[in-house]
């Protein structure tokens, strides 16, 4: 039996409010990450403050309110709950079965490397809010990363997430989304590696030659090439 295909997405800045209440489950590097923020919230200067979560006003009062909340039990959403941008929308996870929860992988700034069952609690923070944050999870996903199970992996991140990859040296096979002038797309490009996550959810089919055959809404395959991941670029043409 072929393994069950793997997704790597990237968190979105929308998350969902609320949650069921309760204690938040944390290896020593979550840790490390989460009471770092909590200290930045209470002590940091106002600029610290401004830079770690990048919203102003009421935002920011949010955003703080937020962090100061992670020193004790805090309202708790499966990961494929709480995140609720542009490419989760097209996912669209609650009309999927909670096995293909399961599949998916995003790569949190305060959590790591979280799946899609995990939980999450609400929270705000860019990777330069906290000093050596980039390179704390870059000495830290390795192993989470090596730990993920069988099945062939579709990396669907941005450039800046993709970067916490370096160094690791299982195959996976990457998307370009380009429009019609086969320049790559940037403002939409979440939405199609949200329709493309879903498609190999709702198919189970992570073959790149599979997917090749298989229809994204709105958009076309143009083609495939080896990336430099070990695995196939496919390319994906956004009708106009």
């Amino acid at each position: 039996m072929t393994p069950a295909p793997l997704i790597l997405l990237a968190p979105s800045e929308d998350k969902a409010s609320g949650g069921v209440r309760g204690k938040l489950p944390e290896t020593s590097a979550q840790r490390w990450v989460r009471e770092r923020l909590v200290t930045l919230a209470r002590t940091g200067s106002p600029e610290a403050v401004k830079k770690a979560f990048d919203v102003k006003d009421l935002a920011l009062d949010k955003a703080r309110t937020e962090a100061l909340a992670l020193a004790r039990p805090v309202p708790l959403l499966p990961a494929l709950s709480r995140y609720t941008g542009v490419a989760f929308q097209a996912l669209d996870a609650g009309s999927l079965p909670p096995e293909a929860w399961r599949q998916v992988f995003i790569l949190s700034n305060l959590r790591g490397l979280v799946r899609g069952d995990e939980p999450v609690p609400p929270y705000k923070l860019k990777m330069v809010g906290i000093p050596g944050l980039k390179a704390h999870w870059r000495k830290t996903l390795p192993a989470l990363l090596e730990a993920l199970p069988d099945g062939s992996v579709w990396e669907l991140l941005p450039g800046d997430s993709a970067d916490l990859l370096k160094g690791w040296t299982r195959p996976r096979h990457t998307v370009e989304i380009l429009d019609a002038r086969g320049k790559a797309v940037s403002h939409f490009s979440k939405k199609y590696r949200g329709l493309v996550a879903r498609w190999l959810l709702v198919h189970q089919q992570g073959d790149p030659r599979k997917v090749l055959r298989g229809r994204i809404p709105g958009c076309q395959w143009a083609g495939v090439d080896e990336n430099d991941r070990g695995g196939l670029a496919l390319r994906l043409l956004v009708e106009p």
